[in-house]
């Protein structure tokens, strides 16, 4: 559970929020979820947040380039 990542935006997400390793709210989740979570995305859900978090992810762990490489050539 800890090398997990969960995003969610309603009340029967907080439980699997509070046992991930990085736990997720997209911006338009409601305000309880939102206590609960490591971060908040930028974009509403269904409008590019799960693309935010993976971007974020390969970012910090230094994987973006590599895993966007194929793109660029």
């Amino acid at each position: 559970p800890q090398e997990t990542a969960y995003i969610g935006d309603e009340l029967v997400d907080i439980p699997l929020l509070r046992r991930v390793g990085f736990a997720v709210a997209v911006k338009d989740a409601v305000k309880d979820v939102k206590k609960y979570v490591d971060y908040v995305t930028v974009k509403n859900g269904g409008y590019g947040a799960v693309r935010e978090v993976c971007e974020l992810i390969l970012k910090v762990q230094d994987k973006w380039e590599q895993a966007t490489a194929r793109y660029f050539k």
